[in-house]
């Protein structure tokens, strides 16, 4: 597993990477020299044998060379995804889709308390804060369709639960009053659309239309403010990021069309202003599969996983930069830096990340 700290500098990339090992600090090798803080993340990832992990990963900025430890680690049931932040300390990580369990954390004391989810419904990976509320995008197992689970974010009791109106919700953000021309603070969700069934799993149904859309939703009654959709149905909008200066959220998508040449064809970016949601053509052609996305004060930076390539684009879409990175995903973001997991192949049993990770405080 790589970290690659990317900064933007005389309109290229600037890299570092370094290689993380469980409990071990291993030398970076600078391919550019720059500056850096040290940073700390929460991150999630595999070992070599199997075992899913999150916990806190530091990284030490001396001169041109980078060293990585994990400072704590926890065993995880399953696979994780999405993690976000409650108050102080404590972190909310979600299981990946079909999941069944939520977990809170602390990152000073290492407490943890876990929380099964409902055998009616799965959860889909990501969750959401807002006031006294926690969201967690999820599917009813019988009806294959989008729910959004609303509980108590003291003590983790569901108050509720809202249809998102489509398939497969994703990540959902909180937007401010005046975001996207509603006059009111909302909760925006990227269902991604993909049919499944209650007895396969992650399988996706190809011969199903898929639902894919973005729903903006009153965060205390779940109605519905506003709802968009692509005119290609087959491009799933999954993990998003707002744009501070603009308001503009960029969307990171995935393509699940019938034929591997459409599919490598479809682009991987989409934006949504007040003016409505609209794709990025000069995203396409990077083999289907966006794994993350960050806000930058440019624009966005994706992840282009199956591309090994991270891309950054302005926040009206157009192209700035793209840097190589074997199978780019994670992707943490705070001024002009951006924080990029990736896979090297050459180093002894690497820890594999996964999707996603936050860039804590020091």
């Amino acid at each position: 597993m790589v970290i690659e700290l990317i900064q933007r500098s005389r309109r290229k990339f600037l890299l570092q990477s370094s290689a993380l090992a469980l409990g071990v600090a291993l030398p970076m090798r600078a391919i550019s020299a720059i500056d850096t803080e040290n940073a700390r993340l929460l991150a999630a990832w595999q070992l070599p044998g199997g075992v899913y992990q999150v916990g806190v990963l530091n990284t030490v900025g001396q001169g041109d060379t980078l060293h990585g430890t994990v400072a704590m680690a926890v065993d995880l049931p399953t696979r994780p995804h999405g993690l976000m932040h409650l108050q102080g300390d404590e972190y909310l990580i979600v299981a990946r889709r079909p999941g069944d369990w939520i977990l809170r954390m602390n990152i000073r004391s290492g407490e943890t308390l876990r929380i099964w989810q409902d055998e009616a419904r799965y959860l889909n990976g990501h969750s959401a804060k807002h006031g006294r509320y926690i969201f967690i995008a999820e599917t009813d197992v019988l009806q294959g369709t989008g729910a959004l689970a609303v509980r108590d974010h003291e003590t983790f009791d569901l108050l509720d639960v809202w249809p998102t109106h489509g398939k497969d919700p994703h990540q959902i953000v909180v937007l401010p009053k005046g975001g996207l021309g509603i006059e009111e603070p909302f909760l925006l969700v990227a269902n991604g659309g993909i049919p499944t069934h209650a007895d396969m799993g992650r399988a996706q149904l190809q011969h199903l239309p898929m639902d894919s859309s973005l729903v903006a939703l009153h965060p205390l009654t779940g109605k519905v403010l506003n709802q968009w959709t692509l005119n290609d149905s087959r491009l799933s909008l999954r993990h998003m990021a707002v744009h501070v200066g603009s308001g503009v959220v960029g969307i990171a998508m995935q393509a699940h069309h019938g034929t591997a040449a459409l599919q490598h064809a479809a682009p991987l970016l989409a934006l949504l202003d007040e003016g409505g949601l609209h794709v990025v053509e000069e995203s396409a052609y990077a083999k289907d599969y966006a794994g993350d996305i960050a806000a930058t004060p440019q624009g966005f930076v994706i992840s282009c996983t199956k591309n090994d390539t991270a891309a950054h684009f302005d926040w009206q879409g157009k192209l700035l930069y793209t840097q190589q990175s074997k199978a780019a995903c994670a992707l943490a973001s705070e001024g002009e830096q951006v924080w990029l997991g990736s896979m090297l192949t050459s180093f002894n049993k690497p820890m594999v990340l996964d999707n996603h990770w936050l860039l804590l405080s020091a």
